[in-house]
């Protein structure tokens, strides 16, 4: 599973390094692809396949699942993880999410995400208040 934070930087090629607990978790290979919001998400090989699948068993007549295909698969790329434990975006997603040089890369469970430090505190920002958060998440049912 994928979780926390960690802050990093790219480098001048494009590359960032993945966190080694991250590391382990993708020793079966990578896809890079853009996310819902302003960021990326990796995701291990097997779950991208899952993914694909998912999608391929959905309507082509539904133009939404048109638009998923698209916004998944137009703009994913495999990625290798160097012996360094990097990784090179590729530079159309890069510019797709104005990626910079200060990252923030953001465990989600199954996947994680790459954002822009700046974009990630945004984001951050909306959570700040607790009330808020409770009344955003108590429909959702979570128990355990």
């Amino acid at each position: 599973m994928f979780f926390g934070q960690h802050e990093h930087n790219i480098d001048d090629k494009g590359r960032i390094t993945i966190p080694s607990q991250y590391r382990d978790l993708l020793d079966t290979g990578a896809y890079i692809t853009r996310g819902f919001e302003n960021n990326l998400i990796i995701m291990r090989t097997e779950d991208f396949d899952l993914l694909y699948h998912k999608i391929r068993g959905l309507s082509i007549t539904k133009e939404d699942t048109r638009d998923l295909a698209r916004l998944i698969f137009a703009n994913a790329a495999l990625v290798d993880i160097d012996k360094s434990g990097r990784v090179l975006i590729p530079q159309f997603l890069r510019f797709a999410i104005n990626l910079d040089k200060s990252i923030m890369l953001v465990g989600i469970g199954p996947y994680f995400e790459i954002w822009s430090t700046e974009n990630w505190e945004k984001k951050q920002a909306r959570y700040e208040d607790g009330e808020e958060r409770a009344r955003k998440y108590e429909g959702l049912d979570i128990t355990f």
